[in-house]
């Protein structure tokens, strides 16, 4: 024992710490304790031991068999904004509700809860959703959505789905609370009481002060991991992604909040949005894993329910369609009027609206583009050694047969 106490703390082993201490009936009275035995005794639950067999982690979520969203996790959907993150957020929670139920395997094909989840936890899964930012109705859309696809009654409470509005929370001077730490006071008290598998906080921005400050944004993001990690659930945090002329899954999250967040979470869902002449289509990319990668999966929304709108999973490609053109003898008679009409040459603009646009009638844009693509390469247009924004303005081909 003398040995042992006189080892400094660069020299204890792990074994040394699992040693449990023992006194003899001669020795009633407990050894004073070392400086070393108090650092050890504070690093002791943080100690991980080789010996010990960790269990794979659980995942709340799947997609076509490949896993996500781990218990225990920090999770994030992002996007640019009115790009369908909250019509994500509405297929997670009722996969997590509603797995097996027709509406859910219908519309959400492919994203379930995992068996072996729910044997884990030994209860159906149970959701918190925390809405910082909609308004009222808006926010009971996302409940009714939920409830409709779980083939629940729209307006009728379920003890397992939560949803806590914030929206007007406002600060406490009398105790110098700001409204943004009400907020996460009440949402941590919330999963305290509630006692969720799983929670989606839409959006995060507003349970901090400043979204840009370093040292603001990494306490928040510690705060909320370790939360996930002691009570092993689910946190999904929704953060808009910084502006671009663009949409793509490349953009990064918002300010030092979202640099933090993106470091520390398991999972990265990005919602993106496109037109195209058929409607419109939301694309949902992963894009972060500590796992394995997910397939993208698409998704629209309907009228199933009326004027509340239901995402569906779809498998109509997001690929751009190829807009064709018109009929060529139509081009080439729309041009032959426009050579007497106006001045040329022209730009390529310029022809669009006054030739395609104007003469031929045509008001879409894509096909005004086709046509004009049509016209040089049928030979009608050639261009000139003018220039506009870099391009050759162009004008009617010398043999073009009019």
């Amino acid at each position: 024992e003398g040995e042992r106490m006189s080892k400094t703390a660069g020299e204890i082993s792990l074994h040394d710490i699992n040693d449990k201490e023992t006194m003899t009936e001669e020795n009633t009275i407990p050894p004073l304790r070392t400086q070393e035995q108090q650092m050890l005794d504070e690093l002791r639950p943080y100690l991980l031991d080789p010996r010990e067999d960790y269990p794979e982690p659980y995942y709340m979520l799947e997609y076509n068999g490949v896993p996500f969203s781990t218990l225990g996790g920090l999770q994030a959907i992002s996007g640019q904004k009115k790009n369908g993150k909250t019509f994500v957020l509405a297929q997670l929670m009722a996969a997590c509700l509603g797995t097996g139920t027709e509406n859910v395997e219908k519309n959400l094909p492919g994203l379930r809860v995992p068996d072996r989840t729910v044997e884990y936890l030994g209860h159906e899964p149970k959701v918190l959703y925390v809405d910082t930012e909609m308004e009222k109705l808006n926010s009971a859309k996302v409940i009714r959505r939920v409830h409709w696809l779980c083939g629940w009654d729209m307006k009728e409470p379920q003890e397992q789905f939560n949803v806590l509005w914030l929206r007007e929370v406002e600060g406490d001077e009398a105790i110098k609370e700001a409204a943004y730490q009400k907020r996460l006071r009440l949402i941590k008290m919330a999963i305290e009481i509630l006692s969720p598998d799983i929670v989606f906080i839409d959006g995060v921005r507003d349970i901090i002060g400043d979204f840009n400050d370093n040292v603001e944004s990494s306490a928040l993001i510690q705060s909320l991991m370790s939360l996930a990690s002691r009570r092993q659930i689910c946190i999904w945090l929704a953060l808009h992604m910084n502006p671009r002329p663009g949409n793509d899954d490349e953009s990064k999250m918002r300010g030092h909040l979202g640099t933090e967040l993106g470091n520390k979470v398991t999972d990265t869902l990005v919602s993106i949005k496109k037109k195209d002449n058929n409607g419109v289509i939301f694309t949902v990319k992963q894009q972060d894993a500590r796992g394995k990668d997910l397939d993208d999966w698409q998704f629209e929304v309907t009228d199933q329910a009326g004027a509340l709108g239901i995402p569906k999973i779809t498998t109509r490609s997001t690929q751009p369609v190829k807009i064709g053109y018109d009929n060529p003898e139509d081009i080439r008679e729309w041009i032959e009027k426009a050579k007497d009409m106006y001045e040329w040459p022209m730009s390529r603009s310029d022809i669009k609206k006054k030739v395609f646009r104007e003469i031929g009638g045509q008001k879409n844009t894509g096909k005004q583009q086709a046509d004009l693509i049509a016209a040089i390469n049928l030979g009608y247009l050639q261009d000139t050694t003018i220039k506009v924004q870099g391009y050759p303005m162009l004008m009617p081909k010398d043999d073009m047969p009019f």
